[in-house]
């Protein structure tokens, strides 16, 4: 039984089917699609690669790109027949840039362009085109937009696979056969279309700042810089300061790898980089600077962060010396100065790092301890402290025996800063403070505790004082008040310094009686003893002398 009839209603449109993958052009589109098939039409034989090889393959064969161009130029004879054209999109053998070039041709015939296809590529680009037969698309694409010089290489990725070059820029598209030999003004083209100003001269293109003489040589110049040596003589040179400042949606190597197929830079090109610190030897690194270059030539390195991964692996490598940031120096004197710090922490910090000098460690900037290789002593830590801090257990007693500090108190100190670390800075005060206090012991006759009586009271008393200050003196005189000799001392010790007022009320008559006849005395020992912290010559064993006459003191000094 038939179907219903269909009824067609007043002013509906009669649509058309859309294949997929395809849009309703736009004017612009239609426009510049109607501009290129029509110039594709007309000039076809100019629009195809130019073969530049003149060799021959084994047994007289003819290379398969100079047979896609044999068929290409006959399909452009041709060009005007619908019905040829038309077989020839879809026939089942033949070449495939033929059969998109067939397609291309006869879509030039078509006086309306309405449907579109769309072709995008991750790294070549995106751009419209009109789909006839059964070519493949991206051929199609890159036939009908072959003003694009990256797109316009897609119908001969097939032959690129095989072994053969091409290369397209705004000015010409060549291939150079099954050896890649660079046409005059490719590179041309390619610099001066990148997002770096360049200056030339002979063979040589460098960005600003750079020497070209240092250039031609691989020498240092600038803030260092990538090169790239290509297999026809020239020389291109990128300063690292424009690698980090410069700005653009692709990176220079991506644009000039997809100016040629394969897109394989390392076919034409061999890249360097020229960075180095002052007075250091370079042969150590090369292998992990090839790394770096291998993986910035193989698109997988961002530009931007290539001149700091450059002196990583530059520095990370170098074999002797001191690395103190981006410098190198050959002497840890030297290196200590880039360092942050006080005089006695840069005193002792180079005392461990002479020790440390050959271990192969690096120090990070928070002060912690990697192995590295190579026998340079490597410090990103900008502080003394933090070199301090990462070498103190490893070489932090012989740093304290270097600056002079005896065995036994090396030891202890060393180990309690092992066991509850502090800050360097306080910790060399404090034994600064320790060995300025022993200095001062050391100018009295007689250690605390030594001498009888009270004559030995008030003489540590007057020790104390002189030595950690009167606060803590006058605090002990205080507390000493086991007899009345005890409480006399201390009284006769707080008049002497100037310390007794208001303080009587602490004190019995008799203690403050007795110690005030001694008091004149004490005096005498107290002036002594500023005397002989001050370094003056005086005789405080006769002042103490004096001092046990006045206590009737029966116990003679030590």
């Amino acid at each position: 039984m038939a179907g219903p009839s269909k009824v067609e209603f007043p002013g509906k449109k009669k649509q058309r089917m859309r294949m997929r993958g395809t849009k309703q052009a736009n004017s612009d589109t239609q426009k510049r699609l109607r501009k290129n098939l029509d110039r594709l039409l007309e000039e076809g034989e100019v629009l195809l690669p130019a073969m530049t090889w003149n060799g021959k393959l084994k047994w007289g064969r003819t290379d398969p790109v100079t047979k896609t161009l044999r068929d290409l130029r006959k399909i452009l004879d041709k060009r005007h027949d619908t019905g040829w054209l038309t077989k020839r999109m879809m026939a089942k053998r033949g070449d495939g840039v033929g059969k998109a070039f067939a397609g291309s041709l006869l879509a030039a015939h078509d006086e309306e362009i309405s449907l579109v296809g769309d072709y995008s590529h991750q790294s070549f680009g995106k751009a419209s085109f009109v789909r006839k037969g059964d070519g493949k698309v991206a051929y199609q694409a890159g036939i009908q937009n072959f003003h694009m010089p990256t797109l316009r290489m897609l119908p001969w990725e097939d032959h690129a696979r095989r072994g053969y070059f091409f290369f397209s820029w705004r000015g010409g598209f060549v291939c150079s056969g099954p050896v890649p030999t660079i046409p005059d003004g490719w590179l041309d083209d390619v610099l001066e279309r990148s997002r770096f100003d360049f200056k030339n001269e002979e063979n040589i293109w460098a960005t600003e700042g750079l020497d070209f003489e240092s250039i031609s040589n691989n020498e240092m110049t600038g803030k260092g810089y990538l090169l790239m040596n290509f297999n026809n003589g020239d020389k291109v040179a990128i300063g690292f300061d424009k690698l980090s400042t410069v700005k653009g949606k692709t990176s220079f190597i991506h644009d000039l790898a997809l100016s040629m197929l394969p897109p394989n830079l390392s076919t034409v090109m061999e890249p360097d980089a020229i960075w180095y610190p002052e007075g250091a030897t370079m042969s150590s690194t090369r292998d992990s600077l090839d790394r770096v270059l291998d993986a910035w030539i193989g698109l997988t390195l961002n530009e931007g962060s290539i001149a700091k991964r450059v002196k990583m692996a530059v520095l990370h490598h170098l074999d002797d010396g001191f690395i103190v940031g981006e410098r190198w120096f050959d002497t840890a004197e030297a290196a200590v100065k880039e360092l942050n710090g006080s005089v006695a922490e840069k005193e002792l910090a180079l005392k461990l790092m002479i020790s440390a000098a050959g271990s192969g460690i690096r120090i990070s900037q928070r002060g912690g301890v990697q192995e590295r290789e190579g026998d340079a002593l490597e410090i990103y830590a900008t502080s003394c402290n933090d070199v301090l801090s990462s070498l103190w257990e490893e070489h932090g007693l012989e740093g304290l025996k270097e600056i002079g500090i005896e065995d036994e108190e090396a030891e202890e100190l060393w180990s309690l800063q092992c066991t509850k670390k502090r800050a360097f800075g306080k910790f060399l005060k404090d034994i600064e403070s320790q060995r300025s206090k022993v200095g001062i012991i050391q100018k009295f006759p007689y250690r605390a505790g030594k001498v009888p009586g009270p004559v030995g009271m008030i003489h540590d008393l007057t020790v104390r004082g002189l030595v950690d200050g009167l606060g803590k003196a006058e605090k002990d005189a205080l507390s000493k008040k086991g007899d009345i000799d005890a409480e006399a001392s201390s009284w006769a010790w707080l008049v002497a310094s100037g310390k007794s007022t208001g303080q009587e009320w602490q004190f019995s008559s008799d203690a403050r009686e007795r110690g005030g006849a001694w008091s004149h005395a004490a005096i005498g020992v107290w002036k002594a003893g500023q005397s002989l912290v001050e370094g003056d010559d005086v005789d405080y064993k006769g002042a103490l002398e004096m001092l046990r006459a006045a206590c009737g003191q029966i116990e003679p000094l030590p």
